[in-house]
């Protein structure tokens, strides 16, 4: 769940806390001074209330974001505001609050919302069978890049919208929480026909992602169904693993 994009646009606004009236073409070039890996296609308005369009960070595709920064938050020593994302197939938004001195970052009220082929590392067959997901966080605190707290929870259909010879996998929902420094996003459904499938996506502060799935109690049909799309058997469970290193 491409969380990391809003810390991101965070960092665009650290550069530009202090001057939050710049153009926002201006504070873009100075974030890209400090992270070369920070690409856009345009930019128009100012940090104050600008966009900038076809933003990406190394590998990852972000869109076209929209920032409102909350000028009086800056004689606080803080860059905070409203940030919207949006592009094809994957939507969200935040409020977020950033430490000019400590460098600690503050989320809330973020929402993502979009397709599972959006999802870093989601297998090509689940990605193609069309299933949706939402994220839904109500605070999270990063400290030296480092996740502190978090609390929410997210929702996805993507097995779901698996039917293989009459199997159907179920919806999976669960909490957000923070484990060992990185963000966590865990899920768990159980099919109708008994599979318990449990499920967690690491983000860590790299922006590197390790996503794991299991699945106990799976009769033929099912085993059947799973290993088609990725899963393999170990012991009497059924493991997904994937991965997308970060930069």
């Amino acid at each position: 769940m491409r969380i990391v994009i809003f810390i991101v646009v965070a960092l665009v606004a650290v550069v530009a806390g202090g001057v939050a009236l710049f153009p926002m073409a201006t504070a873009a070039d100075l974030a890209k001074q400090r992270l070369p890996d920070l690409k856009f296609a345009n930019a128009s308005g100012s940090v104050w209330d600008g966009k900038l369009g076809g933003l990406s960070y190394g590998a990852q595709t972000i869109g076209d974001i929209a920032v409102k920064t909350d000028l009086l938050s800056l004689f606080s020593g803080k860059a905070a505001g409203k940030v919207g994302m949006a592009r094809e197939g994957l939507s969200g938004e935040a409020d977020l609050s950033y430490g000019l001195g400590d460098g600690g970052l503050d989320l809330k009220n973020l929402k993502l919302a979009g397709d599972t082929s959006m999802v870093p590392g989601m297998p090509s067959t689940i990605a193609a069978a069309g299933g949706k997901f939402t994220l839904n966080v109500a605070h999270v605190k990063f400290a030296n890049s480092l996740c502190e707290e978090a609390s929410g929870e997210v929702w996805t259909d993507a097995l779901a919208k698996i039917n293989y010879k009459g199997w159907v996998g179920p919806e999976l929902s669960g909490p957000v929480t923070c484990a060992g420094g990185k963000m966590q996003v865990q899920a768990s459904g159980t099919a109708q026909t008994g599979e318990a499938v449990q499920a967690s996506l690491d983000i860590g502060q790299h922006l590197d992602m390790q996503m794991t799935a299991t699945v106990e109690n799976a009769g033929a049909t099912a085993i059947e169904a799973l290993t088609s799309v990725g899963f393999v058997l170990e012991g009497g469970t059924l493991v997904l693993r994937q991965s997308m290193a970060g930069k």
